[in-house]
Parts: structure tokens; sequence; C-alpha cells
């Protein structure tokens, strides 16, 4: 203690002395020194350091010390993010906008409504799927396909679980494609699968036997496989009234959890739960809740109250309503789709002339469409083979905007320009929503006929805009073409029993440019999707024959020749292939899907998105 306080009187008698020399000489330094029994100070003495320090001293130590501070946190957490990486995290919850309500939660069912699509894409897991790569296994872990091309056998992979803990086996695939090929069970999916023979081969794996040769039989194997264990005491012809198809058990990365209705009963939100024994990677995202809307409005309104995270899908014309752009990602996906007008001549005999459907195609200004209505989000097309497509053909006979040629042409056909006088007719009783506005054109009149026909499209503002462009088009040519625009609950009902004259209407295609479906004279009535009256002996047996053909060379040179009887008919006139616009919060991180050919593809791979994120090291 004697010696501290020596210390201390020490100090006190330099700095006294520290305007004039520290020491008196080097001699006194040394013994000093000398003295010293230790060569490092203590903490008590490091303490009073700073009394020997002067003021400039002082900044200048701390000045460095935050400096060398600063490089050493520097270091550290550069060191810790370059040998450590951002992982996801499991957790969070993502709710998205739909329009439309679900009906038949059933992939045997789904086909024909996009919410159906969306919720059993989730739901329900097919043999193969689709990915950014193509075509790819899904249950499947592997299958041989025969020299012939006509048997293609599959095996499953052994850890695909059903929701409720069940093994799905080959004989939940049988039992699916036999409840297919039952014309009792009414499904879409019917003649998609006629004359295609299904057997067991072991509780893993499955044979296809086709009789005739067809080439894109495997994208039909897209379709979700049911349970058979749920609904094999449920009669074919009672499918459609189970429960299961609101309440489904599926195989998905996603099972039913509830729904909720209002007063009316109609479902106004429905969420599911991760699939914690999903076969293919557990998803990150543990809740996903879907709510429904009458349209598109109300869904960017709820996007906008950040009522939802995500809007299924977003139309060109209302995108400037989107007032949080900042939080959203907007995903711009292909899809191979194509609106089109089609022609049903059968309903208007005026519309058989061949050079009237020709002048009509003239008479469209394609370019301002897509300009001024789809924001140049899409790409103007002339035929149902779109570029890029096996099979394109850019030489294609097109039918380029000309409306002075047109008005020239239906001269020559005998078309005046007189005053229109509609004839009387008894009163619609449909739930169709007509246009009825005046007519402002002089129309044109042959024989005591005049060139009237009616346009249907369904009552949504893209498809409007487009509809009312039309009809601005050929009214400029003397064409009088009333509006018939129809409610999305109705549309179906109506395209299917192809009650219209013409329709704007989009066509998916599918990953495989087979147009058998959409322009096989077969496929005039539902559930075919050939919308208009065309019935072409030659069409018919290029799209037969193309079936039938393995190699992509001779498939393509079908095409062509396909295109261009198509080109000379005028079934239809095509518009555009869209871009797909999905709007999204920028919490949702992992999305990277590019094409789609359905919408409810921008699911595919949902178990690789994530919200909540953590880090570790490599």
């Amino acid at each position: 203690m004697d010696k501290f306080l020596s210390f201390q009187l020490k100090i006190k008698a330099r700095l006294a002395k520290r305007k004039t020399k520290r020491f008196h000489s080097h001699d006194e330094y040394l013994v000093r020194k000398l003295r010293m029994k230790k060569r490092l100070p203590s903490w008590p003495q490091l303490k009073l350091t700073a009394l020997l320090l002067s003021p400039l001293e002082k900044i200048i130590i701390r000045i460095l010390s935050g400096l060398i501070i600063i490089a050493l946190a520097s270091f550290l957490i550069n060191f810790y993010w370059t040998h450590s990486e951002l992982l996801p995290k499991n957790g969070g919850s993502y709710t998205e906008a739909l329009v439309g309500s679900p009906r038949y939660l059933n992939p045997l069912y789904a086909q024909g409504n996009d919410v159906d699509l969306d919720l059993t894409t989730l739901m329900f897991a097919g043999l193969f799927k689709f990915t950014n790569k193509g075509l790819e296994k899904n249950l499947v872990e592997n299958y041989e396909v025969s020299n012939d091309q006509l048997t293609y056998t599959l095996r499953l992979r052994q850890d695909a679980l059903w929701h409720d803990g069940e093994k799905l086996t080959a004989d939940d695939v049988i039992f699916t494609f036999a409840r297919v090929t039952n014309n009792k069970s009414k499904t879409p999916l019917y003649f998609n699968f006629q004359g295609i023979n299904v057997e067991k081969v072991d509780d893993y794996a499955i044979r296809f036997t086709l009789k005739t040769m067809f080439a894109p039989f495997l994208e039909s194997l897209t379709v979700g496989i049911l349970p058979e264990h749920v609904w094999k005491n449920i009669l074919p012809e009672n499918m459609m009234l189970a429960e299961y198809n609101l309440k489904p058990i599926g195989s998905g990365p996603y099972e039913f959890q509830s729904f909720l209705k209002n007063k009316n009963g109609k479902i106004k939100s429905y969420q599911l739960v991760r699939n914690e024994k999903y076969y293919a990677g557990v998803a990150h995202i543990e809740e996903l809740t879907f709510k429904f809307h009458d349209n598109f409005e109300q869904a960017v309104e709820s996007l906008n109250n950040k009522k939802v995270d995500g809007l299924s899908y977003l139309p060109k014309e209302i995108r400037g309503r989107i007032i949080n752009n900042r939080n959203l990602n907007f995903n711009l996906l292909q899809l191979p789709q194509y609106t089109a007008v089609f022609f049903n001549y059968d309903k208007n005999p005026i519309l058989k002339d061949l050079t009237l459907r020709k002048i009509l195609s003239h008479a469209v200004n394609k370019e301002k469409i897509v300009n001024e209505i789809l924001n140049a989000e899409a790409q103007i097309i002339d035929g149902p083979i779109l570029p890029g497509a096996l099979g394109y053909n850019a030489e294609t006979v097109k039918f380029p905007f000309n409306a002075e040629h047109a008005r020239n042409e239906l001269e020559k056909l005998g078309w005046k320009l007189t005053e229109y006088k509609p004839e009387k007719k008894e009163e619609d009783k449909s739930e169709k929503l007509t246009e009825t506005e005046a007519f402002p054109y002089p129309v044109r009149q042959l024989k005591n006929r005049y060139l009237e026909f009616s346009l249907t499209a369904v009552n949504q503002p893209e498809s409007v805009k487009i509809a009312k462009e039309l009809q601005k088009d050929w009214q400029q040519i003397g064409a009088k073409v009333n509006l018939n625009l129809i409610n999305t609950e109705t549309a179906q009902n109506i395209i299917n029993e192809r009650e219209y004259e013409t329709l704007l209407y989009g066509q998916i295609l599918g990953y495989d440019p087979d147009p058998f479906p959409f322009w096989h004279s077969s496929q005039k009535t539902y559930p075919g999707l050939n919308f208009t009256s065309l019935n072409h002996p030659d069409v018919d047996k290029l799209l037969e024959d193309a079936r039938k053909i393995g190699d992509d060379k001779a498939r393509a040179e079908k095409y062509k020749k396909f295109q261009a009887l198509i080109a000379e008919s005028v079934p239809a006139i095509f518009l555009f292939n869209p871009t797909y616009t999905y709007p999204q919060n920028k919490k949702i991180k992992g999305f990277n899907i590019k094409e789609i050919i359905v919408p409810a593809n921008r699911f595919n791979q949902i178990n690789e998105w994530y919200i909540k994120t953590k880090r570790e090291w490599k």
C-alpha cells in the first residue's frame, strides 16, 4: 500500500514538471526503471495513465481505438457473411386473391374452372408435372416406352403418402383412370383416355397400352391421382355430389384445413396447411389462404389494402390501379395461349362466306389492340401454332390490317352501304348481358340482308375493351356488330352449347403443341374445344396422322400443312399471345417459374417458396 501511495506522489510530481522536462537525466530514468518489479503496468496503474496524457493525445487515442473497433467488427461481419449462407426458414403464411369460387376440388373435374385447377394443383399430385425444364417425373420414379411407342411402363416412387397417412400405390392409379374412362363419371377427361388400357404390374408399377401411337401421351399423365380408399365406395355417377370435392384428400404439398362461407352459402375463403409428409420436400410456408372475389377490380382492391399478399392474375388494363408497386414483384410468365375470334357460321349463314371472313380479318387492327389495350405485353399472331412451337411456319398466309381494302372487297361482293333498319326480334329471356348501344354507321346490305352478326365475349374488363375495339373496326367497313357480354357464371354453358355467332376467347394449348383438341371436327361439340364450324377432312387427317408420329421433324411438317389449311379456311381470326402477370408481395422469396402451361402451374414449385430466412455456416 505504501508503494502505491509513493507511486501516486511521484506521478503528481511528474505532472508538475512536464512543462520543463519529464526526466532530469537519462540516468534517473534507468534507475527508476530498474526499481520497478514488473515491466507491464497493473490495472490500477493503467487507470491513472490518462493523467499523463494531454487532451489532444486523448482525442487521438480515442479515434484510433474507435477505428480499431470498427475495423475488427467489419472483419468479423465480413468473415461471417463470406463463410455462411442465407437459407430458407420454415414458417409464415401466404394469402392470395382469386377471381371466381371453388366448385369441384377434384382433378377429374377441375379442367373447366381456374380456381379448381389452382387448388387441386396444390393438393393433388400427378404422375408427371410441368417445370421450367419441361415435363418431369412426379409420382413416377422411372418409366420405359416400347419401341413402337404403344406401351408405357411406369414405376412409382414408394415414399408418396396420402394426406391421411395411407400409402399411394398402383391401385390408386388404376382406380383413377378407371373412373376417368367410365362415362358415368362425366369427367371432361373422358375422351382423352378412350382406347387406352391400364393394368397393374405390381404394387408400385402400372402399364398403359395404346391402340395407336399418341406422341403427347405423357402430358396427359399430369392429371392428379385420386385415393382409392377414399373414393371406392362412391358410385361414379355420384362423384360430383361427394363432400370430398370440397374437403379433398390428396398427396400434394398442401392439404385441406378449412373454408368459410357467407350467408348465401358461397365459399369466401379456403385454408390449406403444408403436408408434413410430402415426398418431394416439405414446404417452407406453413399455411396458404385463398380469398375469392367476383371480379379483378375487387381482387386488386384487396391487394392494395394488404388483405392479400398476391393476386392470381393481373389484367393489363387495371395494372394502373395497383398503388403499392414498391412492395410487389410483377412476375411476367410465358403462357402457351392465344386469343382469337372464332366463327360459328352454323349460327349465322352470312359468316359461311369464306371471302367475307377474309375481309373481316383484314379489318382488324391487331397492333392497336396489343399496344393500346394490352400495353404491348403480348405478341401478335396469325395462326394456331405459336412462334417457337413445333411446326411453326412464319410464312403462313396473313391478313394485314387494311380497312380500305376491306371496304373495296365488300363492294366487289355486292354489299352496299345503306340505312340500317333492324328487324323486330323476340325478347331475349336468357341471362346474357346484351349491349344495346346506338349504331351510328351506315351498314352493308345485300339482297335484303344486312351485314349483321353478334360478337360474344366474357364480361371482364380486358375482354370488353378488345370486343369494343373489334366492333369499332368492323363498323368502319359497314358491319353491324352486336356485342353479347356474358357473365363468368354462365359463360361456360354458353360456350359448351356453342350458343354464339362469333366468340372472343382465349385457348390454352398445353405443353405439347397438338392442335387436335382445338381443330379436329370431332371436337366441335362439348367437351371438345373446337369453337368454330370447321369441318375439313384434310385438316382432320393431318391432325390424326401427326399424333401417331414420334419424330419431331415429321410432325412439324404435318403442322405446317395444317396451318396452311387453317389460313385458307379462316375459321377464326387469331389476335395475340399474351403474357401472364402474377403480382406477389416481395416477402415471398424463391419464386422462379418462367413458363407455365396453365395458370395453376405457377404453384408447381411452391414447396421452394419461403418467407423467413436464417443464416448458417457453410
